[in-house]
Formats: structure tokens, C-alpha cells, sequence
């Protein structure tokens, strides 16, 4: 979604676009996790004037669907996505940490500028910006419950169904030399 600058009024600018399933598809591949698009989301989208800085406030909702990462059952997460961040124009934008005195037109980490972008043009893209935030609200360890019992590491069954009866105990590996000695 691309949006340009001249449209944004004194009251104001409202958009609206559908994401479909399979650009989801695309934004969350390569997850440790899994993820897939359990639909399409629905983004709304409001952006102000404020001198020449567009601020941009969001909102989204979306379904992934994933393994749970104790047990593997499949998981439903509703993923709501909100932001709120700055476009500055890139030739007002100056990150003072470089030494050539050139200065950056990349984000920054510093705390006043990390919700900040740069644009240079007329024109704002909004989808990277889109991308950025539902990879950054994704769970980075999605499970079915919160308790959750996951799977036994000696036979593999689920132990949210059924209790195994297998020996778990983990020795400690500070004592496993003690196993070989022998008293007298």
C-alpha cells in the first residue's frame, strides 16, 4: 500500500487494504516456528501531517497457525498488531553516531528515534512498514496452553493426554564421575 503525501489533509488520512493469505505466507517464512497464514488480515491505517513528518497509527488482526512448541499439537494464535511510528524525510533525518559527517539516513536504535522511519519522496510505502510490525509481534514461542506438559524424552507420547510412567530424571552431569568410583 502506497500512499502519497499530498493526499494527508489537515484532518487527516484513513486507509484501509486486505492483506491476502498468501503475502502473510511470505512475511512469516523462514520463522523458527512455522507459521502459516490462517487467512487474510484486514489492515486500517491512520496517517496526520505533523510539519513534514507523517505520523502513522495502525491497527491489524490476524490468525497464524503453528505447532506447539512443547507437545506439537496445532495451534490457532490471533495475532492483533498495532504500531504507531514516524516518517521523517530523509533529508531531515541525520544520524549523528557515524564519523564521516554525512550522516545516515538509516533507523536508528537510539531510544528518541526507534519509532522512526525515513522517506524521501512523495510517496510512503506502508507494506515493509506492515511486514516489520507482524514479525516483531510474533510469538517467538508459540504453545497450545500455558501449562502445557510437552512430550516425554524417553518414549515421545503427550503428556497433556496421558502419563507415561517413564524415568525422566536427568542426572546432574557435575556428579557423573562419582558413578564410577568404588568404595571399599
Amino acid at each position: 500500500m502506497r500512499v502519497n503525501i499530498d493526499e494527508i489533509k489537515e484532518a487527516g488520512l484513513r486507509r484501509s487494504w486486505e492483506v491476502p493469505r498468501e503475502a502473510i505466507d511470505e512475511i512469516v517464512a523462514g520463522d523458527h516456528a512455522g507459521y502459516r497464514a490462517g487467512g487474510p488480515a484486514r489492515v486500517d491505517a491512520r496517517l496526520e501531517m505533523v510539519e513534514r513528518r507523517v505520523r502513522l497509527e495502525g491497527h491489524a488482526r490476524l490468525r497464524v497457525d503453528t505447532d506447539c512448541g512443547r507437545c506439537l499439537a496445532p495451534v490457532t494464535v490471533d495475532l492483533p498488531v498495532d504500531f504507531d511510528l514516524a516518517f521523517v524525510p530523509a533529508d531531515e533525518y541525520r544520524d549523528d553516531r557515524r564519523d564521516d559527517g554525512g550522516g545516515s539516513t538509516q533507523g536508528s536504535f537510539a531510544l528518541g528515534a526507534a519509532d522512526e522511519e525515513t522517506y524521501a519522496g512523495k510517496e510512503i510505502d506502508l507494506d515493509p512498514v506492515f511486514r516489520e510490525q507482524i514479525l516483531l509481534a510474533l510469538p517467538s514461542y508459540p504453545v497450545c496452553r500455558e501449562g502445557c506438559k510437552g512430550l516425554c524424552s524417553v518414549c515421545g507420547t503427550n503428556l497433556n493426554e496421558k502419563e507415561c510412567g517413564c524415568d525422566r530424571h536427568v542426572p546432574d552431569p557435575r556428579w557423573a564421575g562419582l558413578e564410577k568410583l568404588k568404595l571399599q
